[in-house]
């Protein structure tokens, strides 16, 4: 008989930036087949936190430091035998044409930004087990409150 392997708990964090369009912020990591936003992994094991977490990957994957706001989005994203993930989303909130200008990509990792409408994202751009975390982060945004959202893989 073997024993049973536990599940895994992982936690990532990410902004929700928008430009003075009104478009929000995405990037194309080189290791996935979607877009997604600026973020990344928390690292439990040195005690970051989910905020702290989005301010560093910002910075290591846009190299921009724009104040980042309030957790707009708590998603838990349930992958069945595998375990869990947390995903956090935060406001980050309009940038500065300044911000816009720094935008440097962390080259390891992502091939290229751009900005998009929020509620007209192209068919097949953002992976479809976070299009339901996408709408709750742009609805928390929009009407100022936080969101739970619930989702099985």
């Amino acid at each position: 008989m073997s024993t049973p392997r536990p599940a895994t708990l992982n936690a990532s964090a990410a902004a929700l930036f928008f430009n003075n369009e009104g478009s929000a912020l995405i990037v194309n990591p080189t290791y996935k087949d979607h877009w997604n936003l600026p973020g990344g992994g928390v690292e439990i094991g040195l005690g970051e936190t989910p905020y702290d977490a989005a301010v560093r990957e910002v910075r290591e994957e846009i190299g921009i430091t724009p104040p980042i706001g309030r957790l707009l989005v708590t998603a838990w994203l349930s992958l069945g035998t595998k375990g869990a993930q947390l995903l956090y989303i935060f406001d980050g909130g309009v940038l500065s044409a300044e911000d816009e200008a720094a935008i440097t990509l962390q080259e390891s990792e992502l091939s290229e930004y751009r900005f998009c409408p929020p509620h007209g994202l192209e068919p097949g751009l953002m992976p479809p087990h976070l299009t339901e975390v996408w709408q709750a982060a742009l609805a928390a945004r929009s009407e100022c409150r936080t969101e739970f959202v619930s989702v099985r893989l």
